[in-house]
């Protein structure tokens, strides 16, 4: 998504219509790519919050690009969605044509060089407040950039190693030798449980009160390697009893339902500002903060390709300047 240019997800009516040799059905690339993302996740909420819009528009839109077609893309069914015949057969094509229309986009900056603007991607598992100011201090920065939330730190990764990005918000929790890194951001550990919890009368816990609790980590599960790591820690401390709060990848209404239902504890970052931290609020919730003397505070950093740390533009430049607007590294 180019920052500072206004998208009109809300329309019906698709709005950019590529060469005949590039769609036969004459439909609209950026709903191409939006059903793309639908198929990869089999999950319209999901697949919304990949892309950055809500979850009507991008069903309508997805609904307009069907009709144009001439048939369904996708079944849908109650916490399901499977694609259909016809989808299967398109999904490959529809690959192709983005592919190349990415390799046009490609060839188009190596033309034009110093025009190229700057791509900063985010995991979507931050939180939302240290999103919504970071895509605001890259619009603010002095050459042209794009800014976009690209799923999982893992994704964001790949897309830095594999030159689709400049810079990438992702959790620092794992060395990684293919990356160099800035921390931007520390948040304190917090759990979220019910009001009437008998841990929710206290302003701090230490991590080792959850030993005989049922866990949730759920927020980790997108990133294999942050949830092995997450686990690994809890078990040093004797928290032990891991459970899962969703089905497949569900969402955090989902898991806020099963935390309340089940009188669950969520292990999560104690940043009240964000939605997360909105959604386990009074009344229903409690967040509270977990004691740092036996619980190190969780760390996004900005990333950048180690082969590619000299620039131009020189990512470490990049990253000291977003670091700045940014503000105080400790949030929450």
């Amino acid at each position: 998504m180019a920052v500072g240019q206004p998208n009109a997800v809300g329309s019906s009516k698709c709005s950019c219509r590529p060469p005949a040799h590039l769609t036969s059905s004459g439909g609209c690339l950026e709903c191409t790519r939006r059903s793309r993302v639908v198929a990869d996740e089999l999950h319209f909420k999901r697949a919304a919050d990949r892309l950055r819009i809500t979850p009507p528009p991008l069903s309508k839109q997805i609904k307009q690009l069907e009709r144009e077609l001439g048939g369904p893309l996708f079944e849908r069914h109650y916490h399901e969605v499977r694609l259909t015949p016809l989808g299967q057969a398109l999904l490959g094509p529809a690959r192709a044509i983005l592919r190349q229309v990415d390799g046009l986009k490609e060839i188009a900056a190596g033309v034009l060089e110093d025009g190229t603007p700057i791509r900063v991607g985010a995991t979507a598992y931050a939180p939302s407040d240290l999103l919504e100011d970071l895509e605001t201090a890259v619009g603010g920065l002095a050459s042209p950039a794009t800014f976009e939330v690209a799923g999982s730190a893992a994704e964001v990764t790949a897309k830095l190693v594999s030159g689709h990005l400049e810079l990438g918000l992702i959790h620092l929790a794992v060395e990684d030798p293919r990356l160099r890194a800035r921390t931007v951001a520390e948040y304190q550990g917090a759990i979220a449980v019910r009001a009437d919890d008998p841990l929710a009368c206290r302003d701090l816990v230490h991590i080792e009160e959850l030993r005989d609790r049922e866990v949730v980590i759920d927020f980790a599960r997108p990133n294999p390697v942050i949830l092995a790591a997450l686990t690994r820690l809890l078990a040093k401390r004797g928290v032990r009893n891991i459970v899962r709060a969703v089905s497949g990848r569900g969402g955090e209404l989902e898991m806020a339902a099963q935390v309340f239902n089940r009188r669950l504890v969520a292990l999560v970052s104690y940043a009240p500002a964000s939605f997360i931290g909105r959604m386990f609020s009074p009344p229903e919730f409690k967040l509270v903060r977990i004691d740092e003397d036996g619980w190190e505070p969780s760390r996004l950093a900005l990333a950048w390709a180690a082969d590619r740390a000299a620039g131009p533009p020189r990512p470490a430049d990049l990253a000291e300047d977003l670091s700045a607007k940014l503000g105080p590294i400790r949030r929450g």
